[in-house]
């Protein structure tokens, strides 16, 4: 077993990976109020590349300042300035300083944003969280040009980060955030073309798959972060997971 995790792996678009090791994500908070990277990022993925993983996956890179996964996020929602340039380059090059790839997380939290920083989140459908505590707001149902400034922001973040030297992307659909509440009945009543059966419910996953990989190119990794199931009463299901990868692997 050992000598195994230890062989390369050539991903299909022709990425190799030094090794089967990989660090999961794992969220930070550690940026800027602004959302910008800091040498406490820097620091800690220069740590982790030096663990001799064969790749790193960041945590949480919002799409949208207004909907953070908690305080803390880094944020690309709009073409970076100079300033974000050089230090999400400078963090990418920490990540990657064994030699390894280093792998940019963009999401977007959707109603899974907490009410301190968005008490009227948007989501797929007015369907609020069902959590005791009062932590997350009541949500606003989007609009079509809203979801398709959403996918525009998912492409302007994945080019970002490609730019500054991370070596590849993953889109988060999975653990509640914005996508996967778009792929579950429970947390997606639309009646539009975003709504109803699955291939409409994974439309908008699919329309950001489609929109990172044309800004990326096709030799960068373009990954998704996906559940099985998300363990909810009428909800995404692990059926519904194996036709979403299906789909996701024609793309």
């Amino acid at each position: 077993m050992p000598d195994l995790l230890a062989t390369t792996l050539t991903l299909p678009c022709g990425a190799t990976i030094p090794n089967r090791l990989a660090k999961a994500a794992m969220t930070e908070g550690l940026a800027t109020a602004q959302g910008v990277p800091t040498p406490e990022l820097e620091r800690l993925y220069g740590l982790w590349s030096d663990g001799g993983a064969g790749m790193l996956l960041s945590g949480n890179i919002l799409v949208d300042a207004d909907h953070l996964e908690r305080p803390g996020n880094v944020v690309i929602d709009r073409e970076p300035d100079a300033a974000m340039r050089t230090a999400l380059a400078a963090w990418a090059a920490a990540g990657t300083r064994n030699g390894n790839h280093f792998w940019a997380q963009i999401s977007h939290a959707g109603r899974q944003t907490q009410k301190n920083v968005n008490p009227h989140p948007k989501a797929p459908s007015a369907v609020k969280l069902g959590l005791p505590g009062g932590q997350f707001g009541e949500p606003v149902a989007l609009t079509i040009d809203e979801i398709e400034d959403i996918v525009r922001r998912f492409g302007v973040a994945a080019a970002a980060t490609r730019e500054a030297g991370f070596t590849g992307v993953q889109v988060h659909a999975a653990h509640g955030y914005l996508v996967s509440q778009f792929l579950s009945p429970r947390t997606n009543q639309r009646t539009d073309q975003y709504g109803g059966e699955l291939s409409n419910r994974a439309r908008f996953l699919m329309d950001i798959v489609s929109t990172v990989r044309m800004v990326v190119g096709v030799e960068f990794p373009v990954a998704v972060k996906l559940n099985s199931a998300d363990f909810q009463k009428g909800g995404f299901d692990f059926e519904d997971s194996l036709l979403v990868a299906q789909w996701l692997e024609q793309a």
